[in-house]
């Protein structure tokens, strides 16, 4: 019983560092995985933070653009009502004349 319990032991003592030596290569590859996969994220994160960069300076030129149009858009409205106005006062008095 005493030379089993010794075996046992010695058997532990160098199954241990076999097994584990696996584990370790195991868990070196998964990290060595993982390493890639977070450096492929921030190539990502890079890339889109880049596209929100351009997406931005894209949207305030558009602003931009539409307040300008709109300024112009307002502008042309008052014209027109000022000729509208012009011309129902050109019609009005020749209106007045031809009923007299």
């Amino acid at each position: 019983m005493r030379k089993l319990a010794i075996w046992l032991l010695v058997l532990t003592f160098v199954a241990a560092p076999l097994i584990s030596g696996c584990q370790s290569k195991q868990l070196q590859e998964e990290n060595a995985a993982l390493k890639g996969h977070v450096d492929s994220l921030h190539v990502e994160k890079a890339n889109l933070e880049s596209k929100v960069k351009e997406l931005t300076t894209e949207s305030s030129a558009l602003k931009s653009q539409v307040e300008g149009l709109t300024k112009e858009r307002d502008e042309l409205t008052a014209k027109m009502a000022e000729l509208e106005k012009q011309l129902e006062a050109a019609k009005a008095p020749a209106k007045g004349k031809k009923k007299k």
